[in-house]
């Protein structure tokens, strides 16, 4: 199984952001010191209480350039709010910087901040993702981009640099509608779930439909991957993962609460007791890799992507030791 770091990286009033900046790429660095396989990076806007992250890919950069080993990735990128010419450049910029350890994560999203912030209506936000990504790959595997679409022209365009990777970085898109997931099934493509917005049920209903559609179109379920995000703390007992988890937790539900944020409606009824007994992976290694086990049998998942700083207040230190005892005690049974 794989196992990826996420952070979207929420700031409260009290923190400081080259702070918050500088937690991530440290994590970054530890996780590939301990031999998990990927650091995955959010894109939000408009709200520095969930997240002081709208540029992903500077900081995946600078991650890339200190590690030598784990993946740069994003749990996603926004595609509907860039143009793809453009964003297809950055990324085979990132995937030439990191030796081909690039990983292209992107969504719709849901938050109509964002696209009223950037000046598209939110209903342009489905033909613009499949426009877009279309864009993207072809720019990274022909000679030159020859489109003529509905929202991006481009005419005999030598894009480069081209990708490391061949035919290009792996992709990932992020399914938590019930129209999403056939429709990445149909694409082919790798998906990312998050259970806290869908429930266990709404993500194993999902991934029917998605391995329903990959069989339909051709595509071989073998030749996917399938990873769900969920918040972890590896501790020396449940107690203590619990300690470290609910305040995070509290702070990340709070702010679903004030209705700005993507997952506002389900999520945010969730109780924080809720949270971790059902979202969360936490607990002693002997817990976690039960939980873990349990998991990728629910899902049929490929890994896990850990959210160990949900809320933003776990302190550097509580992750450090957390990834430790994870890659000491558990990460073995897994490999």
């Amino acid at each position: 199984m794989e196992f990826g770091l996420f952070d979207q990286l929420p700031c409260a009033p009290t923190q400081d952001v080259g702070a918050r900046y500088n937690d991530i790429i440290a994590q970054g660095q530890l996780a590939d010191r301990l031999g998990l396989d990927a650091v995955w990076l959010a894109e939000y806007h408009f709200n520095p209480r969930f997240s002081v992250l709208p540029a992903p890919l500077l900081v995946a950069s600078a991650i890339a350039r200190c590690t030598e080993r784990v993946k740069v990735a994003t749990a996603v990128n926004l595609l509907p709010l860039h143009q793809p010419v453009r964003l297809a450049e950055e990324w085979a910029t990132l995937d030439v910087l990191s030796g081909g350890r690039a990983v292209f994560g992107i969504g719709r999203g849901s938050n109509p901040e964002h696209y009223s912030g950037m000046g598209i209506a939110t209903e342009e936000g489905r033909p613009r993702f499949l426009e877009a990504l279309d864009v993207v790959i072809k720019c990274w595997t022909e000679e030159r981009l020859h489109h003529h679409g509905e929202f991006f022209q481009a005419d005999d365009v030598a894009v480069v640099p081209k990708p490391v990777q061949k035919p290009h970085p792996p992709v990932y898109i992020a399914s938590n509608s019930e129209d999403t997931f056939p429709m990445v099934g149909s694409l082919g493509h790798n998906i990312l779930v998050t259970p806290l917005i869908i429930t266990h049920e709404g993500v194993q209903r999902g991934l029917a439909s998605y391995r329903e559609q990959l069989a339909k179109n051709g595509h071989d379920p073998a030749g996917v991957k399938v990873l769900p995000t969920l918040a972890a703390c590896v501790a020396e007992s449940r107690k203590k993962a619990e300690e470290v988890l609910r305040p995070t937790i509290d702070n990340y539900l709070g702010v679903l609460r004030t209705g700005r944020s993507r997952g506002s409606g389900r999520a945010a009824t969730v109780t924080t007791d809720e949270f971790l007994r059902d979202y969360a992976i936490g607990g002693d290694p002997s817990e976690v890799t039960e939980q873990i086990q349990a998991i990728r049998e629910m899902f049929d998942c490929q890994g896990i992507i850990f959210w160990h700083n949900i809320g933003g207040l776990v302190p550097h230190e509580e992750i450090v030791k957390s990834l430790e005892l994870f890659t000491d005690k558990v990460l073995p049974n897994f490999r």
